[in-house]
């Protein structure tokens, strides 16, 4: 495994922990917690963490999308994966999509998807489970033995001599 491929598991793991860990948090911690307090109060607190939180979760999902399109381009050779293998990904991937998509909607402020942040409990509640499938599928794929570990990619000066001999 080269340090690239090493930098992006560190980059997808740590995303997906903060993915995960967040909504796990807000659900079974904060939300409760405020639940004492008056609504516009508790408006007043959840507005004030979501602001600096939307723009770090949109980082966080971007680096996510990354990290896993390198690990699929570089590391698995996916068509050559057990069919078992690619349903799992699917789910996985469809499973990370509805997170994404959740805490997203929970987390900002566009008018038509207030109706999810009335109902944040039910949501956060539904992101739980969106990251314990992401959880035990990704744990099933890693216990698979991948028909190709890592795919090398070529070295610049491989390129670099074919650039010249073909001159």
């Amino acid at each position: 495994m080269n340090s690239i491929t090493l930098f992006m598991r560190w980059l997808h793991i740590g995303g997906a922990t903060v993915l995960i860990g967040s909504p796990f948090f807000i659900r079974l911690f904060l939300l409760p917690a405020l639940a004492a307090e008056d609504s516009e109060r508790r408006a007043a607190i959840i507005e004030k963490i979501n602001k600096p939180w939307r723009m770090f979760l949109g980082m966080v999902i971007l680096l996510q999308i990354i990290s896993g399109v390198y690990w699929l381009v570089v590391v698995v050779d996916l068509p050559a994966e057990p069919p078992l293998y690619q349903l799992l990904l699917t789910i996985k991937l469809l499973a990370a999509l509805g997170l994404f998509f959740l805490l997203s909607v929970l987390a900002g402020r566009a008018a038509m998807f207030a109706p999810f942040r009335a109902e944040a409990k039910k949501w956060y509640t539904a992101s739980l489970i969106c990251g314990a499938i992401i959880i035990m599928c990704a744990g099933a794929m890693r216990l698979m033995p991948l028909k190709v570990q890592a795919k090398s990619p070529p070295s610049v000066q491989a390129v670099g001599s074919a650039a010249t001999n073909g001159q």
